[in-house]
């Protein structure tokens, strides 16, 4: 059986959202599978279909003291097919039970979704999906502060057949408060994500139809290494894009501090 015969071959792997742009947290994951996507492209298309909330003249800035890691899981499970994953409804539950072990879920943890993962099956002819096989479904949490998000701060769970846990991997930072900093408006920052001055850079153009959905005020969190001296946090607005179906959904961020 020849390819020319079947015109189809399993691509790898496709997340049930940010298939296009390989996102496998957008918004907002936690550590190395990183929650901002390396976004900075051609912002033509983008357009507002959201109110700017109202904006504090300054926020609360915090000192990051310790940062909690946990990476623990089977590599050889990790991609493999499997017979059958928990539901989207079933596994935070299952989730939440699994971080009994490492102390439980913190109180600021936030659910962000449960996501079934696949490896698809398509027909190049159609450039339809033919098949779906499971490989593991996602639990997403992010960590908020002061009922704010934190940017690259959270907790990713896989789960594969009859409960088993792929993998868990946490970045959870402990914070110091040491004072307050001035803050861009909403609408400031807006003009900032169009003239692209995005936290991190943008691999390709932005597709049509894409839209800000909603608007929120957080933080974002740089981990020490190469870069950075020391981790540390730093306020943001987040701009929520609605991108049309092929591509899901990801967060534009901004620095949000005043100069």
């Amino acid at each position: 059986m020849t390819m020319d015969n079947k015109k189809w071959t399993i691509l790898g792997l496709v997340l049930t959202f940010c298939v296009i742009l390989g996102i496998a947290i957008v918004g907002l994951i936690p550590h190395e599978r990183s929650d901002i996507p390396a976004l900075q492209g051609g912002f033509d298309s983008l357009t507002l279909d959201s109110d700017f909330p109202t904006s504090p003249i300054v926020m609360p800035i915090y000192k990051v003291k310790s940062i909690e890691k946990i990476n623990v899981g089977n590599e050889k499970l990790a991609y493999t097919v499997k017979k059958s994953t928990p539901s989207a409804m079933e596994a935070p539950v299952i989730a939440e039970k699994a971080l009994e072990k490492y102390g439980g879920l913190p109180k600021e943890a936030q659910l962000i979704d449960a996501t079934p993962r696949y490896i698809n099956k398509f027909n190049l002819t159609t450039n339809a999906v033919e098949e779906k096989y499971p490989i593991s479904t996602q639990v997403r949490y992010r960590q908020t502060l002061s009922g704010m998000p934190v940017i690259g701060a959270g907790i990713d769970i896989d789960l594969g057949e009859n409960n088993e846990i792929i993998d868990i991997m946490k970045i959870w930072p402990v914070y110091e408060r040491i004072g307050e900093v001035k803050v861009i408006s909403p609408q400031e920052g807006f003009e900032k994500l169009k003239s692209h001055e995005t936290t991190e850079k943008v691999q390709g153009n932005i597709p049509e139809g894409t839209k800000i959905t909603d608007i929120k005020l957080g933080y974002k969190l740089y981990r020490a290494g190469p870069e950075e001296k020391e981790s540390h946090i730093t306020p943001v607005w987040i701009y929520y894009a609605s991108m049309p179906p092929a591509y899901g959904s990801m967060p534009f961020v901004v620095d949000a501090t005043a100069t």
